[in-house]
């Protein structure tokens, strides 16, 4: 796989993570805004569980993907994949969005100890 898969998976772990908070994360946000119809947000909670397993799952394929070893057939030399800092910024950005997706996925935990 090449560096486009990493991006996919990891992207699609972040989108799927805020999906499955927007019924907790979307209320508060709006509510804050001074929007008062936010709360048909909280429809979405039913499918809480569905969309915290396929982002678990997309963040796990972005880890295999970043983390695994690449051939030296898979780089063309002097490429960016074959630059040993693309990897280094790969990890990095995979982290933080990690600690983004996991701080989305617990919202609805840590959230009443705003108020």
């Amino acid at each position: 796989m090449d560096n486009k898969a990493q991006k996919a998976t990891l992207f699609g772990g972040l989108i799927a993570s805020i999906v499955a908070a927007s019924c907790c994360i979307g209320p508060v946000i709006f509510a804050a805004l001074g929007v008062s119809s936010a709360g048909l947000l909280s429809k979405m909670e039913p499918y809480r569980p569905y969309l915290t397993v396929l982002t678990l799952a997309l963040l796990g394929l972005a880890f295999f993907y970043t983390y695994k070893k690449k051939p030296a057939e898979e780089c063309e030399k002097d490429s960016y994949c074959a630059n040993p800092k693309s990897d280094k910024w790969n990890r990095r950005i995979l982290w933080i969005a990690t600690i983004l997706i996991l701080s989305f996925l617990t919202f609805p935990y840590w959230s009443i100890y705003l108020v």
